[in-house]
Order: C-alpha cells, then structure tokens, then sequence
C-alpha cells in the first residue's frame, strides 16, 4: 500500500473526496455566477463614465477590507467551526448579491452605490476567504492537500471561462441586470454543497485557550521569523499588485484599443480562464512537482513577458490568445505558492497563514488597478500595464540570488514544521 503514490500517479486526487467535490462543485457555480457580475458591473461603469480610474475606484472599495479585515478573518477561522462560518458568509453574500441586482434592474445603481455593494463585498470575503482556504485540509488527507489547492485555485479562474461568456450573453440577452440576478443566484450552490457535507472536523479552539488578540499577533511573529513564509508572501504581493492590474483595465482594452465592444470583453475575460483550465490540466498530469519554487519563479517571468507583449498587441485574436497562455501561468505560479504556504504552516495556524494570502491575492490586485489605472491617465493604460509586468519579471528573476529559502524549495510537508 506504501508504493501506490510512487506506482499510480494521482491525477485531480483530491476530487476522489465526496466532500471536496461538493465545495468545489458549489464554487465553480458560484464563481462562474461572481465572474458575469464582474463583467456586468465593469461594462456598466464604463458605459457610465468612461474612465478607467473609475473602474479602478469600484474595484479598490473592494480592496479596503480585503486589506484590512482577513487577518481577523484567519483568526476567526482558526478559533471556530469553519463549516458554520461558510455558511453563513455565503447566505450574506447572496442577500448582498440580490439587493444590488434589484437596484441595477431598476435603473437605482450608480458610481457610488456599486462601491458601496463592493465594500460590503469585501468585508464578507474578508472572512470567507481564509476559512475556505483553512478548511481545504480537512476535507482531503494530507496526501492530496496540493492538489485540493490547485484545484481550488482552478475553481475561481476556471470558472472564468464560462462566466463572462454567459454575461456577454446575458447582457445582450436581458441587460445587465440579469448578470447580477444570476450572481445573486450561484451563491446557493455553495450553501446548498455545504448542508451535504458530511464528518468534517469543527476545528473550533476551547474556551480556555489564548485570546483572540494573542492569536493575532501569533500568526504575525511565525511569519517574521519564517524565511519561506514571509519570502512567499512577498512574491505574492508583487505578482498580485503588479501583475493582475490588467484584469480591471480589461474594459479599456477593449473599448479603446481593441473597440470589439461588451461581447468581446466577455471574450477577453474568459480567455485566462481557459488557461487555467489548460493549468490545471498541465499541473495534474504533473502530479506533486518538486521544484514548487523554481516552477513559481519560471511562471512569473513567463507571465511577464506575455502581459508585456498583450499591451503590444492591436489584434483581437493574438489578445485572446495572449491572454489564455496568461490564465494558464497564472495558475501554475499562483498554485505553487499557495501549495507552499499551505505545506510550510503548522496546521493550527493555517487559518492566519492564508489569511495574509487572501490580502495579497484579493485585496491587493484592485489596489494596483487603481495606480495602473491613474498612471494610464498620464501615460496611457498599455504603457501602465507593461510597466507592471516589468516589476514583476525583475521580482522573479531577482527572487534565485535573494531569496534560495524560496527557489530550492523541496516540497516536503516537514519543511514547514522545522521552519515554524
């Protein structure tokens, strides 16, 4: 029995567990669901305003408590059942999701009341996100945690593929608010997915334990004295600051340089889904790659230079295309440092961990929409871009001399315990 993982490679093992499967089922649908607001909701402040600082503006109010409250959130996850925590995170954001779609159907939706939707967006998230991320190694045995990750990670840029192609649809169809209907709607999959779940740990800590506020300032203290965390976190803060700008801007791309209108947005959008979707495929078939960190620098660079030459690009097709090799690293780079991270932290405190990720990778990367979006108004919005992309290849390629902890890294599930 100690031979099969060497004799039969595990391809997707971690859809083989009922429970995974249930979650990740729920969030492709929900996902798909949160990708048609997306476009909807980038089309209709681009039809309102013509500015790409105000998309960026809508993304950012988002941002805020993506920056501020998921290291609360991680704490949360930590210290109570996480199932519960899910549940309740996804019936809010369902009511959220539909009180914004009746006001965009009756005409009642502007500038301000969309950022207001996105701040309390992002508050919901910023306790979803690291729960659902700590409870990942509870519904798969250790074995199959990368693959729950790359999965998971699929899940969300996957689901890229088929929302905004539905919302091109949909907004041809029935107008934009019959996207935000069918957001409003997806949420349920991951409830109804949750309620089907069956023998997953609570996880809650007992009454007797550290307090909340020592809990916090315990996550911050592990990753300070934690080379391969703080090293992993930094990375991700650079590649999502500077290299997922682009997806926000996205409206502009296809207003102004590559005028193909909302459908061809739709188009764009689903693009970098389907290469994650040919990520995932790549990194299955893989199995569990030993070289996490040297794959993490190789998909940075290569994710550079295809931004770099996406800002370049005046043709529709190349963009489309561009774009899905762009999904496709994308995926592997990001997958690799979530599995690290995942791997290098003790299991008690996996919940903080991936809460500082989830500052990273969704606070973040509207945050840098914004600077992108301001310095297009001065040197345009493909020159902002590829400045970006820039920052981020010099990050990769600086990270082998400064950063071995990162780029030697062996993969093993121990390294993190004589890290920690």
């Amino acid at each position: 029995m100690s031979t099969e993982p060497r004799t039969t490679p595990k391809r997707f093992s971690a859809l083989r567990h009922r429970n995974f499967m249930l979650l990740w089922v729920g969030s492709v649908i929900s996902n798909s669901g949160s990708w048609m607001q997306i476009v909807a909701q980038g089309w209709l402040v681009y039809d309102l305003t013509h500015s790409a600082f105000q998309l960026g503006l809508v993304s950012m109010a988002r941002a805020v408590p993506m920056i501020v409250l998921p290291p609360l959130g991680g704490v949360v996850a930590d210290r109570m059942p996480r199932l519960r925590l899910m549940k309740v995170s996804q019936a809010a954001s369902a009511i959220a999701a539909l009180a914004l779609a009746v006001l965009v159907g009756q005409r009642m939706a502007g500038v301000p009341e969309l950022v207001l939707f996105s701040v309390i967006s992002g508050v919901i998230a910023a306790f979803d996100a690291p729960t659902r991320q700590a409870v990942l190694p509870d519904l798969v045995p250790p074995e199959d945690v990368a693959s729950a990750v790359a999965l998971n990670s699929a899940s969300w840029q996957g689901a890229a593929m088929v929302g905004p192609a539905l919302a091109g649809v949909l907004v041809g169809l029935i107008g934009i608010a019959g996207a935000f209907y069918a957001n409003a709607a997806s949420f349920l999959a991951v409830v109804f997915a949750l309620y089907l779940m069956r023998d997953v740990p609570e996880r809650s800590r007992p009454r007797g334990s550290a307090g909340f506020v020592t809990d916090f300032f315990d996550g911050l203290r592990l990753v300070r004295r934690t080379p391969v965390l703080w090293t992993l976190l930094l990375l991700a803060t650079v590649t999502s600051l500077f290299g997922r700008a682009y997806q926000q801007l996205l409206p502009v791309f296809a207003g102004e340089v590559l005028d193909v209108g909302a459908t061809g947005l739709g188009l764009m959008l689903a693009a970098p889904g389907l290469g994650t979707v040919i990520g995932a495929v790549v990194l299955g078939y893989l199995g569990d790659v030993e070289r996490k960190g040297l794959v993490q620098v190789v998909g940075m660079v290569l994710f550079s230079g295809l931004l770099l030459l996406f800002t370049l690009s005046s043709n529709f097709p190349v963009s489309l295309g561009l774009l899905t090799l762009m999904g496709a690293c994308f995926l592997v780079l990001t997958s690799m440092n979530t599995t690290m991270l995942q791997l290098s932290a003790p299991p008690a405190m996996r919940g903080r961990i991936m809460s500082y990720l989830t500052v990273i990778m969704q606070g973040f990367a509207p945050l840098g929409a914004v600077l992108a979006g301001g310095a297009g108004v001065v040197i345009g919005t493909p020159t902002a871009v590829a400045i970006s992309a820039l920052v981020v290849a010099a990050a990769a390629l600086l990270s082998v001399p400064l950063a071995p902890v990162v780029f030697r890294y062996s993969g093993r599930r121990t390294q993190g315990a004589r890290s920690g």
